[in-house]
């Protein structure tokens, strides 16, 4: 599915002139400020070096849940490792039970996440990995900030790990926090000089291209149009088979190996100074807004209804997940259109249909809306209507 070439409102955060409106602090703590972290070139990058300071290897099981992106899984393959799926409850949380009776002896690990953002009770997964010798990665992709129950996110796994492009205005970057004393944080390879300026480079075209950053919007869109004019020109050609290939084939990449030179790489000076040092308050506070706007205007309706109803008040939403009942053909359409939504419906091959699982009727059913904190008033308002026009009454 090609990409819209207007999108009608940025799917992630971009860099405005109000990124640094706002207190310095949030009121909720942030995986950020865990003690022994270190940042990633991206999530699943993260997901790699958590595995790899676990000891996961070639013949080793993971445990992974049924309602999953394909990132979530490929860092388990490229290690050499099997990825067995557990099924989850109406709540996100894993089926112990059903861990307890299937679970493979050989587990090494057990991954398990915080959905959507919304904080997930940990510390019966907790509990359940210590007696079965299995390490715990607790999954905080989508809750860069937050409490689960006594212990700020990321504070259960023996490992942690997050995304940054969630999050913050960032092209790039993962989080690896470490609980276990036990556990060393991996030594990374330095960035080369040249990625370093792309990554700068990147930020602002991302922030221009939303028309974020006011009097210089046009010059850097101008710049960035310069610079693909000369490559194009200086490009040589294509033949017609690698210039037709479709969009999908980008998206299947997901679903392929890691490469591991990459994942071992340091974090862009650029992309670390935008997570780090751009105030927190505006972005908690803005999406906790945008997640209780989506809760008045999206009930009452037949066709769909909010998958979590209430906004737990130690959370930060990732997303807003909508639990549509005929989500085909208007899934698609809002793609076409540029509204901000996705949906993890490309399950890795082989996820087995489990009595009782959830995870495979979220991934046809629910779709992820984007509540972050540099959507305005209009955009948000653009979702509902899409929302209702096409799901509705």
């Amino acid at each position: 599915m090609s990409s819209p070439a207007s999108p009608l409102a940025p799917r992630l955060p971009v860099m405005g002139w109000q990124t640094f409106r706002g207190g310095r602090d949030a009121a909720l703590p942030s995986l950020l400020d865990h003690p022994r972290h270190q940042l990633s070139t991206s999530g699943r990058a993260a997901i790699l070096l958590a595995l790899e300071c676990v000891g996961v290897g070639p013949d080793d099981v993971v445990l992974l849940p049924t309602y999953h992106c394909p990132t979530m899984v490929a860092p388990v393959l490229t290690l050499g490792a099997q990825a067995v799926f557990y099924p989850i409850d109406a709540h996100g949380a894993p089926q112990l039970d059903w861990l307890d009776a299937h679970a493979p002896r050989r587990a090494k690990a057990m991954l398990a996440t915080h959905y959507f953002g919304l904080p997930q009770p940990m510390e019966a997964n907790r509990a359940w990995c210590d007696a079965h010798g299995i390490a715990l990665i607790e999954d905080c992709a989508h809750a860069m900030f937050g409490r689960s129950g006594t212990r700020p996110v990321g504070g259960w796994g023996d490992v942690a790990i997050a995304s940054l492009t969630k999050f913050f205005p960032a092209p790039e970057g993962g989080i690896l926090a470490l609980n276990r004393p036990d556990l060393q944080l991996p030594a990374l390879t330095p960035v080369p000089p040249l990625q370093q300026v792309k990554a700068a480079a990147d930020i602002l075209h991302m922030g221009a291209s939303h028309d974020r950053l006011t009097g210089l919007n046009g010059l850097i869109r101008g710049a960035f149009a310069l610079r693909g004019l000369m490559r194009r020109s200086s490009a040589p050609s294509t033949d017609t088979a690698s210039a037709g290939a479709p969009a999908e084939d980008a998206l299947d990449a997901n679903m392929g190996l890691i490469d591991l030179p990459l994942s071992h790489r340091a974090l862009t000076r650029a992309s670390a100074w935008v997570a780090t040092g751009v105030p927190r308050q505006r972005i908690v506070q803005a999406r906790r807004r945008h997640y209780e706007h989506l809760l008045q205007a999206l009930r009452g309706s037949q066709g769909f209804h909010p998958l979590m109803p209430r906004l737990p008040a130690d959370s930060a939403p990732y997303v807003f997940p909508l639990w549509v009942r005929t989500p085909d053909p208007g899934y698609l359409e809002m793609r076409r259109l540029g509204v901000p939504v996705s949906r993890w419906d490309r399950l890795w091959p082989g996820v087995p249909q489990l009595d009782g699982d959830m995870g495979v009727d979220w991934s046809h059913h629910v779709l992820q809306l984007a509540c972050h904190q540099d959507l305005s008033e209009q955009e948000m308002e653009t979702i509902v209507v899409q929302v209702r026009r096409l799901f509705g009454p």
